[in-house]
């Protein structure tokens, strides 16, 4: 895809809830042509800027805005809280859409927001972070965060519209670019081997914020993941294939990685390249053919990500908290190859002991 053109990509959900996801210079545009008497606003104060021809386009429709502080603490039951009562205090009515603007914090509790206020809000994600781009906005899961762990309240309720413009990517730092990526690379083993070819050629280029590259990255995982979420909305797939489970890879030592190091000490992106080396281990001890992990493994550390400062035991302790544990069990996204994943409830304590070793 060519940075200066527009895609619009499909997710198909068979009813009136399917929705276009718009990626190109001007997508913001097609906000206005949503049906809405107001709408609310909630922006990301670090794209102000994106956030004002927003404002600007829906004019006087605008009945309330709010710019937050991106990060995992906008996703507190305290600051739903308040949005619920300002919400409230204006007599919001369900002919108001919300609109959330930001990265995949902002998205995810605006989102969030949306499903349950009056049991319901049309709303539309505005993406700015690469890594909300390539996952958090598409797909229609929003939460919020508890103590006890990540996204552990939460609903499927999907957008009416999501617009992506990368030219937002232009004022992402390099561990923003690379938290995207990680992401990125992530739906490319679980589902598209075509952008994996793809990224072991341009790495480099997309790690330096090419926008050629990094608008046909966002362009392939939005696609991917359309066709994933098609076939398993809600997650309920139990076959070995895993269903949407599959994009969890890296996520069952990720997630317990931001919770043991603090929930915005690692980049949500940087905490999935750690846990997808993990997982890699894992895969090759149970099959997955050497040379190719070695492949793989060149490909995930090229990815720069920190070091985290957690104990293998309180690793291993928050991953009981994971959303995929099944009958008490903790379940682990693996794969046989690229695009070939499956799932797993009977990883010994052991086994994850010796794959956090990769981590390092």
């Amino acid at each position: 895809m060519i940075a200066n053109a527009r895609q619009r990509i499909r997710v198909e959900l068979g009813d009136a809830r399917s929705y276009d996801v718009v990626i190109g210079p001007g997508a913001i545009d097609e906000l206005t042509a949503i049906e809405a008497r107001t709408v609310v606003v909630l922006y990301d104060v670090a794209v102000e800027a994106l956030a004002q021809q927003v404002l600007t386009a829906f004019g006087s429709r605008v009945l309330l805005v709010r710019g937050l502080v991106g990060g995992e603490d906008v996703k507190s039951w305290e600051l739903a809280g308040e949005i619920y009562d300002w919400l409230a205090d204006v007599h919001v009515d369900r002919d108001t859409v919300l609109i959330a603007i930001g990265g995949g914090t902002v998205t995810d509790l605006g989102g969030f927001i949306a499903a349950t206020y009056l049991r319901g809000l049309r709303w539309c994600a505005v993406p700015t972070t690469l890594l909300a781009a390539v996952d958090a906005a598409v797909g229609g899961k929003t939460a919020i965060n508890l103590s006890a762990g990540k996204n552990l309240v939460g609903v499927f309720h999907h957008p009416s519209l999501v617009a992506i413009e990368p030219a937002a990517f232009t004022t992402l730092d390099p561990r923003d670019v690379a938290a995207g990526m990680g992401e990125a690379l992530k739906t490319a083993l679980v589902a598209d081997p075509e952008l994996f070819a793809f990224l072991e050629r341009e790495m480099p280029r997309a790690l330096a914020a090419d926008p050629d590259v990094l608008a046909t990255t966002v362009a392939h995982c939005v696609a991917a993941k359309a066709r994933v979420v098609a076939g398993d909305e809600r997650e309920t797939d139990d076959s070995g294939a895993g269903g949407r489970a599959i994009l969890n890879f890296g996520h069952t030592v990720g997630h317990a990685l931001e919770k043991t190091c603090g929930y915005g000490v690692l980049r949500h992106g940087e905490a999935i390249v750690l846990g997808m080396r993990a997982a890699l281990a894992l895969s090759r001890e149970r099959g997955l053919a050497p040379a190719q992990a070695d492949r793989i493994m060149a490909l995930v550390n090229a990815i720069p990500a920190p070091r985290p400062d957690a104990a293998p035991d309180a690793i291993i302790k928050a991953t009981a908290s994971d959303k995929k544990r099944k009958a008490g069990k903790v379940r682990f996204i693996l794969i046989h190859d690229v695009a070939d994943p499956y799932i797993v409830d009977d990883v010994t304590e052991a086994s994850v002991r010796a794959a956090l070793t990769a981590i390092a």
